[in-house]
């Protein structure tokens, strides 16, 4: 007895050896468990893991810079076909950090997919319940957002916007009646993308509630109550990026999914029959959710926020745009900051930044690291605990030439 009592306490081989299954814990805050909640990350707080089962484990390069070019326009090779496949110790990735990760994600969270870019190569996939395949769509939850934010970018280089502190009444004033808080005519586009209406709401919320059941989400936007004026403060709000999502809609002509096909995902290599995207009672698409993605092809958005925008010889979306997108515009005081439908985590010693979707959804880019991090989850059953502590602590720390 004496002796299994000390094996609870050493490395995973002696736990084996003792019968006693891997336990695993943790001090993460708990995500809530709704469908359309973002996934906020809070500063990290170390995992407390008990390490998966030993395995023989190559030794990682540690070289890696030296090897591979960081610059978008000396790369000479482009996933828009199929991903590059090899290996973590190839690309400075230490293989044991990164399994104990996985682990963690696959006994303590409801994740359905770990998928790793490092230099452009996809060095990890798993997959951790059979419902997920590599051929199989995720419902991506509020990374719709950050795929909107996006088309937003497309839509203001392509001169369609030349704005982003056009007014909404300028796009919808017969939605503006005598009852209507008259803050609304001040509320910009610029607003709409970094949470900054000043509308009064709750994600999951009387609120929301009520505005989901209405027939009209437009209409029903411009006439929520307010809280604050416009540009005070940040409220997450999931009706704002309807607004955007019709605004697309009425200064491109189009249907914003053929806008979104022709302008961001064919350059990708993801064909139309490869994704979906729900649309409302009045066909303007989601803006704030209803997104489903392949793993690998939330990673080929990802691997193009890394690069800047640049795609195989093509800009997709202007590195001014991505820059602005992805640095702090406002503080959250949920944890990270929040960019144009983007958090931002501005670390001092790695910045980086994430598209997220409640129950553990997220695209988490490093610039710096050359690195894509996708996770997909069970939405559906939502996750006790968020990933980007996760990330932060053991992969992006499984790097070893850093």
């Amino acid at each position: 007895m004496g002796k299994c009592l000390i094996c609870l306490v050493c490395v995973s081989l002696v736990l084996t050896a003792c019968g006693t299954p891997p336990v695993v814990t943790s001090t993460f805050v708990p995500a809530t468990n709704t469908p359309l909640a973002p996934t906020s990350t809070p500063s990290p707080v170390a995992p407390t893991i008990t390490l998966a089962p030993p395995t023989a484990f190559p030794t990682p390069r540690t070289d890696c810079k030296e090897r591979y070019p960081t610059s978008p326009a000396e790369k000479d090779y482009w996933p828009t076909a199929e991903w590059r496949v090899s290996s973590l110790a190839e690309h400075c990735l230490d293989p044991e950090k990164i399994e104990h990760a996985a682990w963690y994600l696959e006994k303590g969270i409801t994740a359905r997919s770990l998928l790793i870019i490092r230099h452009g190569e996809l060095v990890y996939e798993k997959y951790f319940r059979s419902i997920q395949k590599p051929d199989r769509t995720a419902d991506v939850r509020s990374i719709t957002k950050s795929v909107l934010s996006a088309l937003v970018g497309i839509a203001m280089d392509q001169g369609q916007l030349d704005s982003l502190d056009h007014k909404v009444i300028e796009y919808f004033p017969e939605y503006f009646y005598p009852q209507t808080d008259p803050r609304m005519a001040e509320v910009t586009l610029r607003h709409l993308l970094t949470m900054s209406s000043g509308f009064k709401w709750a994600e999951h919320s009387p609120s929301q509630t009520k505005w989901m059941n209405s027939r009209n989400w437009v209409e029903a936007a411009i006439n929520l109550e307010f809280v604050e004026q416009p540009g005070t403060g940040f409220t997450y709000c999931t009706a704002n990026t309807q607004l955007l999502s019709a605004i697309l809609t009425k200064v491109t002509g189009e249907a914003l999914r053929d806008y979104a096909q022709r302008n961001l995902f064919t350059p990708l290599g993801i064909p139309a029959n490869r994704w979906h995207w729900g649309v409302d009672d009045h066909g303007y698409a989601i803006g704030g959710f209803g997104m489903n993605l392949r793993p690998r092809d939330l990673a080929r958005f990802g691997y193009l926020y890394l690069n800047q925008g640049y795609w195989d010889g093509q800009q997709i979306i202007s590195p001014e745009w991505i820059q602005e997108s992805t640095r702090a515009q406002l503080h959250s005081g949920w944890g990270p900051d929040y960019g144009y439908l983007w958090w931002v985590h501005p670390r001092s010693d790695l910045h980086s930044f994430e598209a997220a979707g409640s129950g553990g959804q997220t695209i988490y880019v490093v610039p710096s690291l050359d690195l894509v991090v996708v996770i997909t989850s069970d939405a559906d059953v939502g996750n006790p605990e968020n990933p980007g502590p996760i990330i932060y602590e053991w992969i992006t720390k499984a790097v070893t030439d850093r």
